[in-house]
């Protein structure tokens, strides 16, 4: 007898692998759907919006920068005169009568004290630079115009075009290749300590191996520029540009400051002449009132001299 039953398997008919396949990823197709919705409506939405959780996170500080949400932040430029300073802060009596919380720069060359100095205030040792041109020979062709004394900074901490500014050495101010052997030529920076810098004009320094030995012009300046706040004081001249989180303007993360100073460093305080007892102007200048309206001439002496007369 032939046997008619069927395997249940048999009896109903094979799925298409394909069929199959596209079922199983049908529910991550629909859930990265959902999510590229979900980021749609978020990218829509604005700040405003319900979806601001998806948005990065504001700054907790309250000062602009990459540490907040860079595409908030307002460019600020403000004028002022320095009030105080505290670890990487420095409050700013700005010349609109805002108070400024400023945040130093992240990059420690975008912070600058400028000041102009006398040749007094050298020393032997101090670093300092120069831009010079140097003649076939390698000797400068023309004296120096313009010192400055900076501050050594650790080259880890310096941005890769600033490096050469504080590394002692003669560095070509242009990047063309010379000949191998030929003398360094043409506009060059030197960095250095000083060694001498004499009356009429000699000046010599150790440029890293090089020793350098050139002249100074009769009018050339000498300008201190560090980077650091050690020579700054309250009521100095200051200017930044940097960022801030609206709506609040008085916090600022700087890009960059800069403090400059009517001080001149090496100068020779004035003496004070004293005068002689009994002797006195008799007829006051604006900036010298008279007896009734100073006490300048009440010293001990003059009391004493007073006393003796009949």
């Amino acid at each position: 007898m032939t046997d008619l039953s069927f395997s249940r398997h048999a009896t109903q008919p094979e799925r298409p692998l394909t069929s199959r396949l596209k079922s199983r990823r049908s529910p991550s197709l629909i859930g990265n759907g959902l999510l590229l919705l979900c980021s749609a409506l978020a990218t829509t939405a604005g700040p405003g919006g319900a979806t601001d959780a998806y948005a990065a996170p504001q700054d907790p500080s309250g000062f602009g920068g990459a540490g907040g949400t860079a595409l908030a932040n307002e460019v600020i430029e403000f004028k002022g005169t320095l009030k105080d300073a505290r670890g990487n802060m420095v409050t700013v009596a700005g010349d609109d009568g805002t108070e400024y919380i400023v945040q130093y720069p992240d990059e420690i060359t975008s912070l600058e004290f400028i000041a102009k100095a006398l040749p007094a205030y050298l020393r032997r040792g101090m670093p300092i630079r120069f831009a010079t041109v140097l003649g076939p020979t390698g000797m400068p062709m023309a004296p120096v115009n313009q010192i400055e004394v900076f501050a050594p900074i650790n080259a880890k901490m310096l941005p890769h075009n600033q490096t050469e500014r504080y590394t002692p050495g003669v560095h070509p101010a242009d990047r063309k290749k010379r000949p191998r052997g030929a003398p360094l030529t043409g506009k060059v920076i030197v960095v250095g300590n000083l060694a001498m810098l004499n009356a009429q004009g000699g000046l010599a320094l150790q440029a890293g191996s090089t020793p350098v030995q050139t002249m100074v012009a009769p009018d050339a300046s000498l300008e201190i520029r560090v980077n650091n706040l050690s020579l700054a004081q309250p009521g100095d001249a200051v200017s930044v540009e940097g960022f801030y989180q609206p709506p609040d303007k008085t916090k600022v993360k700087a890009n960059r400051i800069k403090i400059t100073t009517d001080r001149v460093y090496g100068e020779t305080p004035p003496k004070k002449i004293r005068q002689r007892p009994g002797k006195k102007n008799s007829v006051p200048t604006p900036d010298e009132p008279g007896d009734a309206a100073t006490t300048q001439n009440e010293t001990p002496e003059n009391e004493e001299a007073a006393d003796e007369k009949p």
